[in-house]
């Protein structure tokens, strides 16, 4: 079996191959995030800028990995931020449906990257 593993650092490159599982990592956390198609680097700047300044309110793309588990199954961890939260969403197919699993969800301490 060919195995592709990789990482994004950029949404727009994660959604151009994974828009589905990203579509249904924002249904399992009731539209908490909007994937951002039309992400660049002026936008991912401008979002650092308000994470630094703690006045990022809602979750964002922070980044992506492609791997396999234990029975070769492929799989997407998505990791998202904003300046209150740390959330890590899992995605994989079983029996041709979409399976989406909240790993961590944690609130941040506030100024700080710590988290509760």
């Amino acid at each position: 079996m060919n195995r592709y593993e990789r990482s994004y650092h950029k949404e727009e490159e994660f959604l151009d191959e994974f828009y589905n599982w990203a579509a249904s990592a924002a249904r399992a956390l009731n539209g908490e995030w909007k994937p951002n198609y039309s992400c660049d680097d002026n936008e991912r700047r401008q979002r650092d800028n308000f994470l630094k300044r703690n006045e990022l309110a809602w979750l964002v793309f922070s980044s992506a990995h492609v791997s396999y588990d234990e029975t070769n199954e492929m799989y997407v961890q998505i990791v998202l931020k904003s300046s209150k939260r740390d959330v890590n969403v899992k995605v994989w197919e079983r029996d041709g449906k979409t399976v989406t699993q909240v790993l961590v969800d944690r609130a941040k301490l506030l100024g700080s990257d710590e988290t509760l």
